[in-house]
């Protein structure tokens, strides 16, 4: 890592914002995506963060005591961006149900066939059981 003080540029700050945008689309932790820009930039972990939160605090409105509006608020959800990746995830997350339902049905077939193997495999040595019981009352001798 780098230690001496350098600016940031345009394309490390966007690396920076759209990473750990992505990371929280994706439900992943701030942290793991300061360690990943920090790796790919040069730079420490914390200087990502410190950074991070210092773009957030400067794009971020300045309060004062007039009450949000509706206005306010539809400007704020419009500016959160959502992953291009959430389309995609949904897909494969469908894909993957499909081909688990398939699976689950071939399991379901497969598990009825073995019932009915194990059922007729009972019945054979309910009669194994049944002969051997005849075969010894049949060798034993009869005393008149």
């Amino acid at each position: 890592m780098n230690s001496s003080r350098r600016g940031w540029t345009d394309s490390e700050e966007k690396l920076l914002i759209e990473t750990v945008d992505s990371f929280l689309g994706k439900g992943l932790a701030k942290k793991a995506a300061f360690q990943e820009v920090a790796a790919k930039i040069n730079r420490t972990t914390a200087t990502c963060s410190h950074h991070y939160y210092s773009i957030r605090k400067k794009k971020a409105p300045v309060t004062d005591d007039s009450p949000l509006t509706l206005q306010d608020c539809i400007q704020c959800l419009k500016n959160i961006q959502q992953p291009d990746s959430l389309a995609g995830e949904n897909d494969r997350l469908q894909k993957e149900k499909k081909e688990l339902l398939y699976a689950q049905k071939e399991l379901k077939v497969r598990y009825e066939s073995l019932l009915k193997k194990q059922k007729k495999l009972q019945q054979l040595l309910s009669i194994l059981k049944e002969a051997e019981h005849y075969n010894e009352a049949s060798s034993k001798p009869v005393i008149h």
